[in-house]
């Protein structure tokens, strides 16, 4: 676990773990819902997917 958050210290195996969790700190959600007229973002990739497969 060599990578480590710088707020909440929180450490992770690899670096695209640790990226997806500092959605939480900052707020950023670059995930979009591809359903037509759905305007829903996530900051989890698997977060959005799970919502679109109830459309």
């Amino acid at each position: 676990r060599r990578h480590g958050c710088g707020i909440c210290h929180r450490r992770f195996n690899r670096p695209s773990s640790l990226a997806i969790h500092m959605n939480s700190h900052t707020g950023a959600q670059p995930f979009e819902c591809p359903f037509p007229g759905c305007t829903r973002r996530f900051s989890v990739n698997s977060n959005m997917r799970r919502h679109y497969r109830n459309h």
